[in-house]
């Protein structure tokens, strides 16, 4: 579990609540037609926005935020490509490394080993591998985008909801006591399509983008390694070279050794 996200939706959802119960309205905050205008309005005007299939994979990146990101972390590619590169300089080379692990970065590190196997030159399996990289960032940025789409349509949507209130308010302005209960309409429309902008919409593109760009990193780290190993370099200067990519994730060079 991604318990950073966990956290992040349990102690948002704790202060706004807190902040409702605090000020004395938490009582007077639902409204079910406001709720049903933002989040009807917004899945609807979202699905207008985009394809099924896109739909469907929106989903599954919004699933795959609480969980665990299946990627290996830096520190396991650079420890598995000098393994590989070890492996290489005793066993003649790229053609050596037939046993490569399917599954590890999704398949990825199988499918560059393949590339290099078959290509005449380093700079023709860089640029197949790389074209792979792109379109694989480009698909899920797309799923990111997917939510900050509902993030933009969502404050409108409670909008729409607030000039509900207004116009019902000003059709019942002789009765003062439907003036109290249509304002609290028009102002929680807008409350709740603000909310579930910032709280949820934009909170989860963001932490998609940032798994694309964890991804893309350990991609294109596999990529350097391969290409090194194709090159014929030793092991060390491998490591050595690879070791860059531990600052990137956070983390230091001297963790990897």
């Amino acid at each position: 579990m991604d318990m950073m996200t966990i956290v992040g939706f349990v102690l948002g959802g704790a202060v706004v609540a807190w902040g409702a119960y605090s000020s004395g309205v938490a009582g007077n905050i639902f409204n079910s037609h406001g709720i049903v205008i933002v989040l009807g309005g917004t899945l609807a005007a979202t699905i207008i926005n985009t394809s099924y299939r896109r739909f469907v994979t929106g989903l599954k990146a919004l699933a795959a935020i609480f969980s665990s990101p299946k990627m290996p972390s830096v520190h396991e590619a650079v420890r598995m490509l000098v393994g590989m590169a070890e492996t290489a300089q005793k066993q003649g080379g790229i053609m050596a490394l037939t046993s490569v692990d399917a599954s590890f970065a999704n398949g990825f590190l199988k499918r560059a080993v393949g590339v290099a196997m078959v290509s005449a030159e380093s700079r023709e399996t860089r640029a197949i591998l790389e074209e792979e990289i792109r379109l694989r960032r480009l698909d899920i940025s797309e799923d990111s985008n997917l939510y900050r789409t509902a993030g933009v349509l969502s404050p409108m949507f409670g909008l729409i909801g607030t000039l509900f209130g207004i116009i019902q308010t000003l059709s019942n302005i002789s009765d003062p006591t439907a003036i109290g209960r249509s304002m609290a309409v028009a102002i929680t429309s807008a409350l709740f399509g603000i909310g579930f902008s910032n709280m949820f919409c934009v909170p989860v593109a963001n932490k998609i983008r940032l798994r694309a760009m964890e991804e893309t990193l350990v991609l294109q780290l596999i990529l350097e390694g391969v290409i090194d190993i194709m090159s014929g370099k030793t092991p060390h200067l491998i490591d050595m070279h690879l070791r860059g990519y531990l600052t990137l994730d956070g983390g230091s060079a001297a963790k990897g050794k």
